[in-house]
């Protein structure tokens, strides 16, 4: 004999199973994601406005805020996150840091979301533009226990979530070399000038300023530098009037890599000079590159 089931005791039927399913399946895994990046001029102080720019030798405050993390064991909360700051070009201003949160949540704290904070410096020689900050939160929730099955390791495998956040420096831009070379031989009325003179012309007794710039050196082992240079006057027919030997030297040893060497020094003119032309000579050595280069230009006495 043949029976026939009801449509209606069928979909109950069907609708029993699925709640059942719903009740015995585990729930997914939260996924973490890093949120809400901001960089600030002091420590939780406000994001800076869009078009302002950060100078060399500023420090700077980032967070951002990690979401979607796993809540173990009463409670138990762990979040390690990792950033680090590069210059326009891509090369690291900082070593990778690291900050760790480990806490217990109660009942009341289940909106609480962990707020990861770094300082670190601009250094005060820097390329302007656009730098990056990348970042990273982990999840280590869970990384200790043993799991007693498959599902239990999945969902105690560690989560990573990953950003990247940029903020603009200013600064003077020095074109970089492949070789040693002086950029930017320029006089100047006082020491205080930014823009130099049009026509470098002084009278008898003025005292001279010269700046310049010096890149294309190489490094040595954490960025080791050995740059150092002559100053010389000579006058029009190419006799020296002034000569000063190792005028300055720049030895260092830095995590970022210094982009050039700035220069300057001051020459005060006899009240007796003699009108006409002269050329200020520098002549520029790197110890670590074996590198030697001169450059000159000249000024005129009135």
């Amino acid at each position: 004999m043949n029976r026939k089931f009801s449509p209606a005791v069928a979909c109950s039927a069907f609708f029993a199973a699925a709640l059942w399913a719903q009740k015995t399946s585990p729930a997914p895994a939260p996924t973490l994601q890093v949120t809400s990046p901001i960089v600030s001029q002091f420590e939780d102080g406000a994001a800076i406005p869009a078009g302002q720019k950060l100078v060399p030798g500023e420090t700077v405050y980032f967070r951002f805020t990690a979401a979607g993390f796993r809540i173990g064991d009463a409670g138990r909360v762990q979040i390690t996150g990792h950033a680090q700051a590069v210059d326009a070009a891509g090369t690291p201003i900082m070593p990778p840091d690291e900050v760790v949160i480990g806490t217990s949540l109660r009942d009341e704290d289940k909106g609480w979301k962990p707020v990861l904070r770094f300082q670190f410096q601009i250094p005060s020689i820097a390329r302007p533009g656009t730098y990056h900050i990348r970042f990273e939160a982990v999840d280590n929730q869970g990384k200790d226990n043993q799991a007693k099955d498959n599902q239990a390791k999945e969902n105690q495998t560690k989560q990573t979530a990953t950003g990247d956040h940029t903020f603009e420096v200013s600064g003077l831009e020095v074109a970089p070399s492949p070789t040693l070379v002086v950029r930017g031989l320029h006089f100047y009325r006082t020491a205080d000038d930014e823009t130099p003179l049009r026509v470098a012309a002084y009278r008898a007794g003025d005292m001279v300023w010269v700046r310049f710039d010096l890149t294309g050196y190489k490094y040595g082992e954490q960025n080791a530098m050995d740059v150092t240079y002559d100053v010389a006057v000579m006058a029009a027919d190419g006799k020296t009037l002034f000569s000063q030997p190792d005028a300055a030297t720049e030895r260092s040893q830095a995590f970022y890599p210094q982009p050039w060497v700035p220069g300057s020094f001051s020459l005060t003119l006899q009240p007796d000079m003699a009108k006409g032309q002269y050329n200020v000579e520098i002549t520029a050595r790197d110890g670590v590159g074996k590198q030697t280069v001169k450059s000159s230009a000249p000024f005129r006495v009135d």
